[in-house]
């Protein structure tokens, strides 16, 4: 058992103090590798909070991360935070309460599947690629009609027999 990990608790020492809170900012490298790219980890930070109970001991926490993402819209790198929280009941029979499984679950999935620049993301023209935040353009792009593809489609004459 690897005692001198920081998220790694005796379970005696947290009884005897009748509890504990804390906050950590683990280093990224042993969460980075749960997202992938074009996601980038920049910080994680945790909030732990335990409470004793008469035969467990409840563990109250929330894992947040400052993400380095693209918006889905105009492809611009942009920097959020995201957190979630998380709980676990650890009986007595455990000499130490190892967090970092739940804590690397809660983290691991922290990243939104789309995120925006703003709410207001104009994109990119899809004629020319200019970020339209940023710059206008000339580009007239017709909107595509989701029935366009039917337009020549000529279907067989139902009225004759055996067709």
């Amino acid at each position: 058992m690897q005692e001198k990990d920081p998220l790694i608790f005796n379970y005696l020492d947290i009884k005897e103090e009748e509890g504990l809170n804390l906050r950590l900012e683990p280093p990224v490298a042993g969460y980075a590798a749960l997202f992938d790219p074009p996601v980038t980890l920049k910080k994680v930070s945790l909030e732990l909070n335990f409470t004793v109970g008469l035969d467990s001991i409840f563990l109250e926490g929330k894992a947040s991360a400052e993400l380095e993402m693209i918006c889905a819209r105009c492809a611009e790198p942009i920097v959020r935070t995201f957190e979630d929280s998380f709980d676990e009941v650890y009986p007595d029979t455990v000499e130490y309460i190892d967090t970092r499984e739940v804590i690397r679950e809660t983290v691991g999935v922290l990243a939104p599947i789309k995120v925006l620049c703003s709410d207001s993301c104009k994109g990119r023209c899809l004629v020319c690629g200019i970020n339209r935040n940023k710059l206008v353009c000339a580009c007239r792009s017709e909107k595509a009609n989701a029935f366009d593809g039917l337009k020549g489609l000529k279907l067989p004459d139902q009225d004759k027999p055996g067709k």
